[in-house]
């Protein structure tokens, strides 16, 4: 707080933009357990120890349950102590455990260290980090959150790189211990001292506004220049909330349960690893420059009508997958894909601090986090599993193509909540 209170005075450019710099580590921290990073590690750990694909994507889905037991908790956490005790935390924890998975040599001591880094993953990173954006920003919220989604969309490329020579050319064990010392190296200090939870707390606020009140917009579609905040109770009585709940279910299941294979997917159409991991690395590329694309046109739109066209894209590239068979073919899948990532964590942040304000944030997206863990839980186990007993991926994209088609056109209800009034006392039925 100290540090942060000096620089205010000192920076030429309002210190929201550090608080987003800085918690963006933290999110290109947990690109290190990423879906793009294991499929790297399936083919090589598949050889190396015999592991089924089934057995080495069901690492992902123990994550994801475990994330879906502590998400709540987590999300309260964030409101109840802070961004800042939580994402330092949680930056030790995942560092700690990158790196014991060089020593991961039985299915049970490699479930135990990549699902407790995907817990870490999962929630107290980006949730943490679009939460304390969110407070800082309110007018400029779309561009503040999509830098905090570019920084995890340059540490995606990284790792996936990263991953890839170190596996080349020295080996899996190197891989692991490479990958943790980055993530404790890069993320721990920003978050520990110059992470602050409001603007208010260092006589700021959001916006770098001076004194004036946040502007309404007049479509009512475009909401979030307001911060009429709701509890988790009324949050939850609505039927957007849901709406997004279940999408963001369907969305992450059909996401990351393509992304997990599409490694192997690749090798087993002819593609060598580099040229593999070339495209892969090539689609964190594409999600870097979209992120900032995604959230300034979230300022302009409503964010129900991105979502859609998320859903469109992402149907679109699960399709165009069973047509890949060279390296062009698996870059032109890479730039879709880069798309709908970056494009569904931005939609799906901002949708929720426009729809439910800054206050209970934490918890309402530890709520609904839940969702999308279940739905990242079963994408990559499913796959797995109609994979091995069919000895191809080509159901296993036709289900989830259709998926993300049929939400296309389901998110489109999930319209701004409007809180209900009250109906006032006549002057009579207060007297009695």
């Amino acid at each position: 707080m100290a540090i942060a209170t000096r620089l205010k005075n000192f920076l030429p450019f309002y210190y929201g933009w550090v608080v987003v710099g800085a918690s963006g580590t933290a999110v290109f921290a947990r690109m290190a357990p990423n879906i793009t990073t294991l499929t790297i590690f399936i083919f090589p750990l598949s050889q190396e120890f015999g592991w089924s694909r089934t057995l080495i994507s069901g690492a992902v889905s123990a994550g994801a349950l475990a994330a879906l037991v502590l998400s709540p908790a987590i999300g309260w956490a964030i409101d109840r102590y802070g961004v800042r005790p939580v994402l330092v935390a949680s930056m030790l924890v995942l560092g700690l455990a990158m790196t014991s998975l060089a020593w991961a040599t039985v299915p049970f001591t490699f479930y135990l260290a990549f699902a407790a880094a995907r817990v870490v993953f999962h929630t107290p990173a980006p949730i943490g980090a679009s939460t304390v954006a969110s407070r800082w920003f309110i007018k400029k919220r779309g561009r503040a959150i999509g830098m905090i989604f570019l920084c995890g969309s340059i540490g995606g490329l990284v790792f996936t790189i990263l991953t890839a020579q170190m596996i080349e050319h020295v080996g899996i064990k190197a891989a692991w211990l490479s990958l943790g010392i980055v993530v404790l190296a890069v993320s721990v200090a920003p978050s520990l001292f110059l992470v602050v939870e409001r603007p208010e707390d260092i006589g700021l606020l959001p916006d770098n506004d001076q004194g004036s009140p946040p502007v309404r917009p007049e479509s009512p579609e475009i909401t979030g220049q307001s911060d009429d905040s709701w509890t988790v109770a009324e949050a939850m009585k609505t039927r957007s909330f849901w709406i997004m709940f279940l999408m963001g279910m369907a969305a992450l299941g059909v996401s990351t349960g393509t992304n997990v294979h599409i490694g192997a997917y690749y090798r087993d159409q002819g593609l060598t690893l580099t040229s593999s991991a070339s495209a892969l690395a090539f689609s964190w590329l594409v999600a870097a420059f979209s992120s900032i694309t995604w959230g300034r046109v979230l300022e302009r739109f409503e964010p129900r009508y991105a979502y859609s066209l998320s859903f469109l894209i992402l149907g679109s590239s699960t399709f165009f997958l069973l047509t890949v068979d060279s390296m062009g073919g698996a870059f032109m899948a890479a730039a879709l894909i880069g798309l709908v990532s970056a494009g569904t964590n931005v939609v799906m942040s901002i949708m929720y601090a426009n729809y439910y304000g800054r206050d209970s944030l934490g918890r309402i997206r530890g709520i609904s986090e839940t969702g999308v863990l279940i739905g990242q839980a079963a994408g990559p186990l499913l796959a797995g599993v109609l994979f091995d007993s069919q000895g191809s991926y080509t159901f296993v994209f036709l289900l989830f193509g259709g998926i993300a088609f049929t939400c296309s056109l389901i998110v489109l209800l999930a319209k701004p909540p409007v809180r209900t009034a009250k109906p006032l006392k006549t002057d009579q039925e207060s007297l009695v």
